[in-house]
């Protein structure tokens, strides 16, 4: 029973690839000037939309007036609010750099499992089409919502959440491993079952921290080294890792073990990652291990990437 939620749950984040802003969201405000209003069809367990027109003028106006219809029934029969009527929006805040927080009350905390996503998915899909807000946080009793993993879930655009749970996703991506000299970078395609416990970036970095699976690849991540977070914002993925990613593992370059994570990270399909920022338990540090530059952002680097093992 857990693992077939488990697997339910893996496929639950994922769609619309264009954040929220607006040049981002091609969903932000159909032909017709509306919005859309987000519930879950019953019957299918599928997230579904009716069209509404918004009256407000104020980011924080439509804010309210969104969070309003959000508890409003939906027209269609089948369809259902995914937020209870028990759980409370404390207050919202907005930032001038399109940050979004709702601080719900304790009763959000009774919500898990797909139940919870499903909820997620709904308001943030809902609010993100507001054209000042490119990012939601939920913070529940003035605490970060915390995921089924015991991760910050952190940031979110739409672009996190698929519209269906009825079968698992298999998301296509590309991992790099070390080639047997430890001085480049060996591809393994792999289809990871996905669900919305955590971001695609998430699973993509844990597979390499778990290693490879074929001969003749290896590992290039030290073990030991925990994922913290992983975030990514305006086309840049904030990676955090604990102080065991800083160890050396024998024979394999600072250059492949960087750059394993960087180019695993900016192939994944549609998620516009252009750069990528370490962190060390949530700090930048300014060097990796022998005084590799390790405080900026980085790129895919190509000529790492070789064609034999």
């Amino acid at each position: 029973m857990k693992k077939t939620m488990a697997l339910q749950l893996l496929m639950l984040i994922m769609v619309l690839l264009t954040g929220c802003s607006d040049t981002k969201n091609p969903e932000q405000v159909d032909q017709s000037g509306e919005t859309k209003i987000y519930y879950i069809d019953s019957k299918t367990s599928e997230i579904v939309s009716e069209n509404y027109s918004m009256t407000s003028d104020t980011t924080k106006q439509q804010v309210e007036e969104l969070l309003s219809m959000l508890r409003q029934p939906p027209k269609t029969a089948l369809y259902k609010n995914a937020l209870p009527e028990n759980v409370t929006v404390k207050k919202t805040s907005y930032s001038e750099d399109g940050r979004l927080t709702i601080h719900f009350d304790s009763n959000y905390s009774a919500l898990t499992g797909i139940q919870e996503v499903l909820c997620r998915a709904t308001i943030v899909k809902t609010l993100c089409q507001i054209k000042e807000v490119e990012y939601i946080e939920f913070y529940v009793n003035d605490q970060p919502l915390i995921d089924s993993n015991g991760a910050v879930v952190g940031l979110m655009t739409a672009d996190d959440f698929i519209d269906s749970i009825e079968s698992e996703t298999n998301y296509p991506v590309s991992l790099y491993f070390a080639n047997k000299k430890g001085d480049g970078l060996i591809e393994s395609t792999a289809n990871i079952n996905y669900n919305g416990t955590g971001s695609i970036e998430e699973l993509v970095i844990k597979q390499l921290i778990n290693g490879p699976t074929e001969i003749g690849m290896y590992p290039t991540i030290p073990e030991g080294t925990t994922l913290l977070n992983v975030t990514t914002k305006e086309g840049i993925c904030y990676v955090d890792f604990n102080e065991k990613f800083l160890e050396k593992i024998p024979e394999i370059t600072n250059e492949t073990a960087i750059y394993s994570v960087v180019n695993s990270l900016m192939e994944l399909p549609k998620r516009n990652i252009s750069k990528v920022q370490f962190l060390i338990n949530g700090e930048v540090v300014p060097t990796y291990r022998e005084g590799f530059a390790f405080d900026g952002y980085f790129e895919r680097n190509l000529s790492l990437i070789k064609s034999t093992k």
